[in-house]
């Protein structure tokens, strides 16, 4: 029975007729750009499931104008030049689209290629600011221009009490010096007192002395923007400090193993997100049951348990293309060339669309979702929405 309901929820979200063959075509060939190696490839493997789920579920929902959806994936290796390569590779070998790369740094190579080579591409988790380019382009993670902005002001209705802050970050990588400025930014437009910037190196292996810092300083709330590791690393030096003002980490440390290892020195650490295993912005029962599926299918590497975070906009991607595929006739017999152009004539006109996430999408070709603070559940090391 749950089985036959999520098929039927699944085909309504499609709008496909339930049962369609797909036995006489020959499949849609589509390509995924992400790291299945490197320091993140456990990221990877977790996109690569929400990806992997997607297709499952549009091929058993009768595939698209009765084509299978045939998905490859490529590694990557967190490399910008690794990503150039295998698209190029895709786009010789006939895909009519391509998902991702992951991070803002691959994006920024392959946003451009995929204009100039005519190919269209999507990202569901880069979110450097200012480096989509249509119309061959788009994204569906909101950039940290909207999305920080969001969760700044979310954090400040949850904490009025916060006049002055500090701000941690590496400024010497891209997203960490990003995610300082848009902090510094919304600190002046609300009024509230920047103290200081504490900077850091990312290679750093003894974060004490920004601990020790930021203690001096005595803030109301901190700002966080870090990877992942180093986000661990202060919540370690944060705690032994007995800091405890409340923390906004940017949106790096959402995915990951940030929730599910940071144990008791997480306690005054928040993030900022759209979704949690019991609510999305968009089909809430579609979220329920992917969220089922892919806690069941997660392996250890993966996390325990795995963090869902936003991989629901890689399972997304994969509805929206068939989605765009659907109206506009393509199936397994048409021309990649022509193919491409219709869905890049789609990716043009589009302003909305809903699938588990709700997506507004902006001249720029990048997606807003309401952004909201997260913190962490101590008992299910999960993300929950932090009121």
């Amino acid at each position: 029975m749950k089985k036959w309901r999520f098929a039927m929820l699944l085909a309504a979200a499609l709008a496909l007729p339930f049962g369609a063959s797909a036995a006489d075509k020959p499949p849609i060939k589509l390509g995924t750009l992400l790291p299945q190696t490197g320091p993140l490839g456990a990221y990877g493997k977790s996109q690569q499931l929400a990806i992997e789920l997607a297709v499952e579920d549009v091929n058993k929902a009768g595939g698209v104008n009765g084509s299978m959806i045939d998905m490859q994936f490529a590694d990557t290796q967190m490399d910008p030049g690794q990503a150039v390569l295998m698209f190029r590779q895709f786009a010789n070998d006939g895909v009519f689209a391509v998902i991702g790369p992951m991070t803002g740094t691959q994006w920024e190579t392959v946003s451009p290629l995929a204009n100039r080579m005519g190919v269209p591409a999507l990202t569901s988790t880069a979110a450097k600011p200012g480096i989509t380019i249509r119309p061959w382009t788009i994204r569906l993670q909101p950039p940290d221009d909207l999305f920080i902005a969001d969760g700044f002001e979310d954090f400040l209705r949850i904490y009025p009490d916060t006049k002055r802050i500090v701000i941690v970050a590496d400024v010497r990588e891209a997203s960490g010096k990003a995610g300082a400025d848009a902090y510094a930014a919304l600190a002046k437009k609300h009024g509230v007192e920047l103290i200081e910037l504490v900077e850091f190196s990312t290679r750093a292996t003894d974060l004490s002395p920004v601990a020790i810092k930021v203690k001096s300083l005595n803030p109301d709330a901190i700002m966080v923007s870090a990877l992942g590791h180093n986000a661990l690393q202060l919540a370690k030096e944060f705690n032994v400090q007995g800091i405890e003002a409340p923390v906004l980490g940017n949106s790096l440390i959402w995915p990951g193993p940030f929730v599910y290892t940071v144990g008791d020195n997480g306690k005054n650490w928040h993030s900022m997100g759209f979704t949690t295993v019991n609510s999305s912005t968009g089909d809430n029962e579609l979220n329920k049951a992917y969220v089922e599926r892919f806690l069941e299918r997660a392996d250890d590497t993966m996390g325990d348990p795995a963090n869902t975070a936003n991989w629901s906009l890689s399972y997304d991607a994969v509805l929206l293309y068939a989605d765009i595929m659907r109206k506009n006739n393509i199936d397994g017999n048409t021309p990649a060339d022509k193919a491409r152009e219709l869905i890049k004539d789609a990716f043009v006109d589009l302003k909305t669309f809903s699938g588990i996430q709700k997506y507004e999408f902006q001249e720029s070709g990048d997606a807003y979702i309401p952004g909201r603070v997260l913190k962490i559940n101590p008992e299910t090391k999960m993300w929950q929405f932090a009121d």
